[in-house]
């Protein structure tokens, strides 16, 4: 045989070992049977965003209303846009987002912004979630409620609330702005 076809020969012998010796690496980590010591950044141990797979689906807003009381079955109870200081502002709202392997969850955050542009409160929690569940449906709607309490020492004038909710499996994000009155 001649020597450079041996040399060749071996040079993708030994290739198709380390693809194969990674494949089953990758995959016993992957159903846990291996474990691997990550370390304490954000970052996951397999990075595979790189594979091209879009995750597909929506993630909305679809009804939103600040309100005097939202009940327990999730009604608004007097609808409202002005608010005095002091007072509890409650909200309900309605997302729709698609599953994703026949799981939802939705991670909740806001934020509140004085007329002047100043941030006055940020309920990022670190991304505690409100809502996970499994579901045979391609698409759930679910409905939230909230509240925050104004503060005495607030100016009057025109304040926003930007709602950002996220679902992580889908990696999609949305912010959702609605403005109300502080007398």
């Amino acid at each position: 045989m001649n020597k450079k076809a041996s040399t060749i020969i071996e040079f993708l012998l030994i290739l198709v070992a380390v693809v194969l010796t990674s494949a089953v690496i990758l995959f016993l980590v992957q159903k846990g049977v291996v474990t691997v010591k990550a370390d304490t950044s954000p970052q996951p141990i397999l990075n595979t965003e790189f594979i091209p797979f879009a995750r597909e689906g929506t993630l909305s807003i679809k009804e939103f209303q600040f309100c005097q009381y939202v009940d327990e079955q999730y009604q608004c109870l007097e609808p409202k846009q002005t608010f005095v200081r002091g007072e509890e502002v409650h909200f309900r709202f309605v997302v729709e987002s698609t599953t994703s392997n026949g799981v939802v969850k939705i991670v909740e955050n806001y934020r509140i912004t004085s007329p002047s542009g100043q941030i006055i409160l940020d309920a990022n929690t670190e991304n505690n979630f409100d809502y996970d569940t499994e579901s045979n449906k391609n698409k759930e709607s679910l409905v939230f409620k909230d509240y925050f309490t104004l503060g005495f020492g607030l100016q009057p004038g025109t304040y926003s609330l930007d709602l950002i909710l996220e679902n992580p499996y889908l990696i999609k994000q949305v912010t959702y702005t609605k403005t109300f009155i502080v007398k």
